[in-house]
């Protein structure tokens, strides 16, 4: 089945619903395809002249003006601009070798219902105690463990770390096992030999972007696979096509405000 929108905005990464939300309250109609893995129309309200697609990309390719979006399930969509604002993948966080369940990246991947129950972040550098931050603002009570006296986070960080109320820093305090009830996390044991009851364990495991369905004459990627965009987020390699989130080097609200932008004066001029 082939299908020919306006844009094509593969967005699995919260900018991908960023621009979309953009895009869709712009005063000039515009047919959008949103193809996603992860988000469903119900993470954001429904925008008339929007196709929420529950799919997964495998393919691009770029013929006389068009690009051509290959999706798993056999369905082609084909476009004249494309928004790229695909994730990353994290590697899996295991203890004693072997993977933790109720494991997450983001303190918005689990439901609201578990959120009044205690919660473990694993780490002490400055991403770690950031994201305690965050899932602070979501759960009643968080404990930062860390394999260290202290965390190594910069001085504004640290004085928010410091201010907020319900984390409970354990120094020294590593994660040495885990236990499960029904498959489900229940509670863990640290290496101060405390035991702590929770439901959900943060940690920022390393990642791998998901860019492997971009061809090299799209975009220039780095070593890793990251996307390498200029700093005002111009077009790619090929007109019409954009990359942002987190599957870049480094993006900006600036630059996805300064694409946003230039894709509406494409349209506005058509």
């Amino acid at each position: 089945m082939n299908k020919l929108y306006d844009i094509i905005i593969i967005g699995d990464s919260p900018e991908g619903i960023k621009v979309l939300k953009r895009l869709a309250s712009a005063s000039c109609k515009i047919n959008v395809a949103f193809v996603s893995r992860l988000f469903k129309s119900t993470t954001t309200r429904d925008y008339l002249n929007v196709e929420y697609i529950r799919d997964e990309v495998v393919l691009l390719d770029y013929k006389t003006k068009l690009f051509g979006c290959y999706l798993k399930s056999g369905t082609r969509l084909y476009s004249t601009h494309i928004i790229i604002a695909s994730g990353v993948k994290y590697a899996p966080y295991l203890v004693n070798g072997r993977p933790v369940p109720d494991v997450f990246n983001t303190p918005y991947d689990i439901s609201n219902s578990a959120k009044s129950l205690p919660a473990v972040v694993v780490g002490r550098d400055n991403a770690a105690v950031k994201l305690a931050l965050a899932v602070a603002k979501k759960y009643r009570q968080v404990y930062l463990c860390m394999d260290a006296l202290s965390p190594d986070c910069s001085d504004a960080t640290a004085k928010k770390l410091e201010a907020a109320a319900n984390i409970v820093q354990l120094p020294n305090a590593e994660i040495t096992r885990v236990h499960t009830a029904k498959g489900k996390l229940d509670s863990v044991e640290l290496s101060n030999y405390s035991q702590i009851t929770c439901k959900a364990i943060f940690v920022k495991t390393a990642t791998r972007p998901e860019t492997d369905f971009i061809p090299k004459q799209f975009v220039e990627k780095d070593a890793k696979g990251y996307c390498i965009i200029s700093k005002a987020a111009e077009s790619t390699l090929v007109p019409g096509c954009f990359v942002v989130g987190s599957c870049t080097t480094k993006c900006t609200a600036k630059q996805i405000d300064n694409m946003i932008n230039k894709l509406l004066i494409d349209f506005v001029e058509v």
